[in-house]
């Protein structure tokens, strides 16, 4: 069958939830014979057209290897079809389904599903349960879920790679209907995320259709898949023991790769900042379009973060050990999934199982130091934990003498250090003391963010013989500058070769902190 896209007229309702991604949903329910009247059709026994009996345009689908339904055409057309169900004297009524589209759906591809109709005809307006993914010359891209004509409008972000949806429908008579997904769309699957709520009502049709919609050019006419379509049954409803909300600034962005080096992984490490333990089930990472979270990543089914502890997430765990000192391996997750990390800039964010954000971090790489010559496999580390995450002076290149990256432990430039590591800074590394004007000097400059500091510089040659103190106990200050002229503590001309600068800080509580540099002197 043939049809053009239907036009709705419905309006927009006040409350749309701006929360993560894709696709759509379905549902129903079968068997009026059925003494819970349930439905569940996960098409396992290879038969679509049976239990129930699904009518249409049933030679466009088939159940593939997978056990699912897949539309399977050659030409460009559009494809329908459906069953039909007695409705549930319920007080509560949950639909549920699996949906696949390996496409970004587009004006000339898209699907919309009624899960509870008074008619298969999908032009029927009026005591109907929809959803239209997505719908044409919007933009961006929409989920529009229908009742009646209220009309909750979900934004979408589709990534044709992994365009696969869980959506599960939830109906309280009387009080409203809730719409959930799980982004990641795994088999049996919890990691749902509260979308948005519609206000319900008592006048769905008793007799109702299930149907499903297609339209689709030649290219996509295999690729739309569908699976695990159910009505009420008991396992539709998970009952979660009672839990604490999340709250902005429980969670906070910690550190981030997201610039690894060729054929490596990002991660992102989460700091608890709270005193109480998170079930790691509850936490997502976030993909945002502006201010709206368009999809979560579930990082973890089970598990628990405990109170000021660090969690690192990363879709590949054998790359982040084999390049970085993962002191914890425990509290290193591999995830199915991360949202994409743009080499130069971006937005990490992390949320809560509904949608909630609990720490955004605008990053781009111009916060790097600028004396690196690479910033491939270079971590950001965040310095202060008291310090806001959007300010770009709280972040920094992870030190180079900490591996440039500190996944699952504190962080190298940390504030409770007494300095970040290029506070000092020497130049030129290669200098010739022969008084001719150049470079004669070593100059060691630093400019620091506590200025109660004292320090020790020395100098030894290759062989780790002390050859001159440049300062002993000297007071810093906020900045300012050492320089060695190449003399040794006799005054005596040093040779040519390489040379360790090493300086030691410590403050008046007694903590101290150390840097090196190699520097070579030569002779014109």
């Amino acid at each position: 069958m043939t049809s053009n896209m239907p036009h709705f007229t419905t309006h927009t309702p006040t409350q749309p939830r701006a929360v993560v991604l894709l696709t759509w949903v379905v549902s129903l329910f079968l068997s009026a014979a059925s003494v819970h009247a349930q439905v569940w059709e996960d098409f396992s026994d290879g038969d679509y057209t049976h239990n129930p009996t699904w009518l249409g345009d049933t030679g466009d689908f088939r159940v593939n290897n997978n056990h699912q339904l897949q539309l399977y055409n050659d030409h460009a057309d559009s494809s329908m079809t459906w069953f039909s169900y007695t409705l549930p004297d319920s007080d509560t009524l949950v639909w549920e389904t699996w949906m696949k589209f390996t496409f970004n759906p587009s004006a000339q591809n898209y699907t919309l599903i009624h899960f509870c109709s008074p008619d298969h005809n999908i032009y029927v307006t009026g005591q109907r349960l929809a959803a239209l993914i997505c719908n044409p010359g919007t933009s961006p891209k929409q989920i529009h879920v229908i009742l009646d004509t209220q009309r909750l409008i979900l934004p979408y972000l589709p990534n044709k790679e992994t365009n696969t949806l869980r959506m599960k429908l939830e109906m309280v008579r009387g009080q409203n209907l809730t719409i959930w997904l799980d982004t990641i769309g795994r088999t049996d699957s919890i990691s749902y995320a509260l979308m948005g709520t519609l206000d319900a009502y008592d006048d769905l049709p008793h007799e109702a259709f299930f149907s499903i919609y297609c339209r689709y050019t030649v290219s996509r006419a295999k690729n739309f898949f569908f699976d695990d379509i159910g009505i009420n049954r008991t396992r539709a409803i998970v009952p979660m023991p009672p839990q604490a909300p999340l709250f902005p600034g429980d969670l906070l962005v910690n550190e981030v790769l997201f610039n690894p080096e060729p054929g490596g992984a990002d991660y992102v490490e989460l700091y608890n900042n709270t005193d109480s333990t998170i079930a790691l089930s509850r936490i997502r990472l976030g993909r945002l379009l502006g201010d709206s979270v368009v999809r979560l990543y579930p990082i973890a089914d089970t598990g628990r973060l405990a109170p000021r502890q660090l969690v690192a997430v990363t879709t590949d765990a054998g790359y982040v050990n084999s390049h970085y000192n993962v002191r914890h391996r425990e509290n290193l997750i591999e995830a199915a999934s991360m949202p994409p990390y743009n080499d130069d800039a971006g937005i990490v964010a992390i949320c809560s199982d509904d949608g909630r954000v609990l720490d955004r971090f605008d990053y781009s790489e111009k916060m790097h130091s600028r004396l690196l010559r690479s910033v491939e496999g270079v971590a950001l580390e965040r310095r202060s934990l008291t310090s806001d995450t959007q300010d770009p002076n709280n972040w920094y290149s992870a030190a180079s003498t900490a591996g440039y990256g500190t996944p699952t432990y504190a962080n190298s430039q940390s504030r409770e250090f007494l300095f970040v590591d290029d506070d000092f800074v020497i130049a030129p590394t290669l200098f010739s003391p022969d008084n001719d004007g150049y470079n004669d000097l070593v100059d060691i400059t630093y400019r620091l963010t506590e200025c109660d500091l004292s320090a020790n510089i020395d100098i030894f040659d290759s062989h780790g013989r002390l050859v001159r103190h440049l300062l002993k106990g000297a007071l810093l200050g906020c900045q300012g500058m050492v320089s060695w002229d190449g003399l040794d503590e006799s005054g005596q001309r040093c040779r040519p070769g390489n040379y360790l600068v090493v300086g030691t800080a410590y403050n008046t509580s007694g903590t101290s902190q150390s840097w090196r540099r190699r520097i070579s002197l030569v002779i014109k």
